[in-house]
Parts: C-alpha cells; structure tokens; sequence
C-alpha cells in the first residue's frame, strides 16, 4: 500500500520477443527495487509489430471520505535503463 505524502519512482521494462518465440520480458521497478518480472513471454508473431506508445494511467478507486490526487514529475521513456532520481544535496 503506498504511502501518503511520498514521492515514488516506478519503472516498468517491456522487452518484445524475437517474432514466434517466447523470449520478451515485463519487468516492474518500485524505488530501484525488482518487485515483478515477468519472463519468457510471446507479445507477438510478426516483426513489423513495435512498440510506438506508451501511456500513464494509474488507476485510484472511488473514495468518499477525501479528495484523491495522483501527481507525476519526470515521466521519461528510454532504451536503457535510467534509474531512480537521486536527490540533488547541498554542499
């Protein structure tokens, strides 16, 4: 269950299999941490099927009692893995 008032870095990896074999990859990211990875998936059977979209919608339910809110900072898409942001510190 997430924290109120915390800042996380989620990352989600997908990796597309070689065409017909059972070779891609999901894998999930909380705070630098491996919390999902999902291997040895078959995503497609035809080369020409890419990844060309990527969208952000976390899901938060009905909640009668508060206001919710989802806040996002630095949403990046990349071909290698980038990481959590380390905080700048003051010298």
């Amino acid at each position: 269950m997430p924290e109120l008032d915390r800042w996380y870095c989620f990352e989600y990896m997908v990796k597309t299999n070689t065409p017909g074999q059972r070779d891609g990859r999901i894998a999930c990211w909380v705070d630098g941490k491996l919390i999902a990875d999902f291997l040895n998936l078959r995503l497609r059977d035809v080369a020409d099927l890419k990844i060309d979209r990527f969208d952000i919608c976390l899901f938060i339910a009905d909640n009668s009692l508060r206001e919710n809110r989802k806040w996002y900072d630095d949403v990046v898409a990349a071909t290698s893995y980038i990481g959590p942001r380390v905080a700048d510190r003051a010298t």
